[in-house]
């Protein structure tokens, strides 16, 4: 008899098996297998994490020269350029082993530096203060030791482009607003008064309050101003002058010191601390009405100069990145700068 065919079998479609049946072959695995799994994860995620890291500081350092130094307003300095302008700042003063000369003060001089030339260029024609072609290209020539007219200005002044590494036009706009500032301070100073509150006195400069005191208690006992002076004061611009800084119209002076120093009587002697030391103070006479001479009216033309800046500050928006010296824009441009 011929053998019957067996049936094929159907399968069963997805919908009708068992639920569950996956996850019982997991849960039918070893502790070894999981243990591989979970440190086969980890090891992913680390790689990502670290992948990450390398790719993140791969792009921020390629993107790093081009990233914004300072910025006033819409105007913006890359901080390659800031680095230029900061070796330059180190040159003039001598190399690195100037004090000036140091990243702590070096950094903040160049990134203040920067945006007053933005200020000035900004608001200057507020004043009516311009600079012509002319003047800019004296200011270029004063700077790099030339004479305008000679022959070989455009010579040297290609050699300064190439040692400072600056363009021509960043170049000529950091002389721009040399003669403008310039210009600025001697228009402000003709808005001043020719006569000032004006005070005459003498001064000792030491290192601490201990010291001065110690100055004071001698001048009490009758020892002699200008011989203490000489002996000890660190101001050495006037120490052998018997300490004299000559008539001081009100203005010159910090507003801090300003308010304690007007405030003393002829003859009366104090000790005023201050953040380098301490000093000694003794009036010798007041003036409530004394012309400025043209020395102390260039120092209130700087003065005046400097709260014209700190006015046109409050209308514009600055950014400053160059704050913290430990940055990593910071010391991108200080090792660069400084060839570290």
């Amino acid at each position: 008899m011929p053998r019957r065919r067996r049936q094929a079998r159907i399968p069963t479609p997805a919908w009708e098996r068992p639920r569950g049946a996956i996850g019982r072959r997991l849960l039918g695995r070893g502790g070894q297998f999981y243990g591989t799994v979970v440190i086969g994860l980890l090891v992913v995620v680390a790689l990502a994490i670290v992948g990450y890291a390398f790719l993140n500081d791969y792009i921020e350092k390629q993107q790093r020269p081009g990233s914004t130094a300072v910025a006033v307003g819409d105007t913006k300095v890359r901080l390659d350029d800031f680095s230029r302008r900061l070796k330059m700042y180190v040159d003039q003063f001598g190399g690195q082993g100037a004090d000036a000369a140091q990243p702590q003060a070096a950094v903040p001089a160049v990134s203040g530096l920067l945006i007053q030339e933005e200020i000035v260029r900004r608001y200057a024609s507020e004043l009516e203060v311009s600079a012509s072609a002319d003047e800019v290209k004296e200011g270029i020539a004063t700077r790099i030791g030339a004479k305008s007219d000679d022959p070989t200005f455009d010579v040297v002044f290609k050699q300064e482009l190439a040692r400072s590494q600056l363009s021509e036009d960043e170049y000529r706009r950091m002389v721009e607003a040399t003669v403008l500032a310039e210009k600025l301070k001697t228009e402000l100073g003709k808005q001043l008064p020719k006569t000032a509150e004006s005070v005459h006195f003498r001064q000792i400069l030491v290192s601490s309050e201990t010291q001065a005191q110690e100055i004071r208690d001698k001048l009490d006992a009758g020892e002699d101003f200008a011989t203490l002076a000489a002996q000890n004061s660190l101001d050495s611009s006037t120490k052998d002058n018997g300490g004299d800084l000559g008539w001081i119209p009100r203005g010159v002076l910090s507003a801090s010191l300003e308010e304690l120093v007007f405030a003393l009587a002829p003859k009366e002697t104090t000790t005023i601390p201050i953040s380098q030391g301490a000093f000694v103070i003794e009036m010798l006479e007041k003036d409530s009405n004394r012309e400025v001479d043209q020395a102390q009216l260039t120092n209130l033309s700087e003065r005046a100069f400097l709260d014209w800046l700190d006015e046109k500050k409050k209308s514009v928006k600055i950014v400053n990145n160059m704050v913290d010296l430990n940055s990593k824009q910071v010391v991108w441009a200080v090792k660069r700068a400084y060839q570290i």
